[in-house]
């Protein structure tokens, strides 16, 4: 059978021992949770199953684009080096943690748990999941059941609930995202995307010298969606390639218009922003199938094409 990614980096059917350990919210520290050999070998089998399940998916391995609207479920991969993987990489890191010993006390302070395995080769792999199933069941106390000798018994402890599948598997070369929305929340990588939009703004500004982003850079952390923009366009590898003509053509179409300043920048006016962002993020393009002149389109969502 073919390796995958995932099989690469970790040997998933030789699991060679497991941890279970806790992120809490309110400020950020991390514990390992004792735990028993059932509660192990099912952390190993939700690892093994989140695997599984990315290989039920029909699209092709792509990179983490943090401008991307995903909707249905892609295989989505990072490098763990990435800026936007770094408290996802830290939770890798950990190295040895202490026991949360009152866990009763903190169970609704969990922001996520995470299984940590190691293979017979030693190498190491993190499953983490948002905890909210796992602390869905503590307000059902009392109204849990257990069958028993054909009799039903009533299940007074605090209960816990592991999820079928991790949000995302952490690698010591990668991440692999099954569940975006999930991973960004663990990740913070609106917060950090928000942090650092207007250095991304003035890289794209120092890049193409024929256009003027002063005016977007300003304001440019309190938009969140034009700030994943500017942090995907100014990761693009052919970022200093990009075309004024082509921009320029592409903004007629999309009703963006500029005025050149006095050093020779090009400067959209304000209500354009988002639209040349976007542009420049390959999230607008022209399609005339008719011959009639088309329309223009806007692209929350797209995957490349491979030949």
């Amino acid at each position: 059978m073919k390796k995958t990614m995932i099989d690469n980096d970790f040997d998933l059917a030789n699991i060679a021992s497991v941890n279970l350990g806790v992120g809490l919210k309110q400020n950020g520290n991390r514990y390992f949770i004792p735990s028993d050999a059932g509660t192990k070998g099912a952390l190993s089998a939700i690892l093994q199953d989140t695997a599984q399940t990315f290989e039920g998916v029909a699209t092709a391995w792509e990179v983490y684009d943090v401008s991307e609207d995903y909707g249905d479920t892609r295989r989505i991969y990072s490098p763990r080096n990435s800026e936007y993987m770094a408290k996802l990489s830290a939770i890798f890191d950990i190295g040895g943690l202490p026991d949360l010993a009152n866990l009763n006390d903190h169970v609704r302070d969990i922001e996520y748990y995470f299984g940590e395995f190691t293979d017979g080769q030693g190498r190491r792999a993190v499953g983490i999941r948002k905890a909210t199933q796992l602390k869905g069941t503590l307000g059902a106390r009392n109204r849990l059941v257990r069958l028993v000798n054909d009799t039903v018994v009533m299940i007074e402890e605090e209960t816990l609930k592991l999820d079928s599948i991790f949000d995302v598997i952490v690698t010591d070369a990668n991440v692999f995202i099954l569940n975006p929305r999930n991973v960004e929340l663990v990740a913070k990588i609106t917060e950090q995307v928000a942090a650092t939009a207007a250095n991304k703004i003035q890289h794209i500004h120092d890049t193409l010298q024929f256009l003027d982003l002063s005016r977007i850079q300003a304001g440019i952390s309190k938009h969140r969606q034009m700030a994943r923009h500017a942090a995907s366009v100014a990761a693009h590898p052919n970022l200093a390639n990009f075309q004024q003509a082509n921009i320029e053509a592409m903004a007629v179409q999309h009703k963006v218009v500029f005025k050149t300043l006095p050093n020779g920048r090009l400067q959209c006016r304000v209500q354009d922003h988002a639209k040349l962002l976007e542009i420049l993020d390959a999230r607008r393009y022209h399609l005339d199938l008719a011959g009639d002149g088309g329309d223009p389109y806007r692209a929350t969502g797209r995957q490349k094409v491979r030949a």
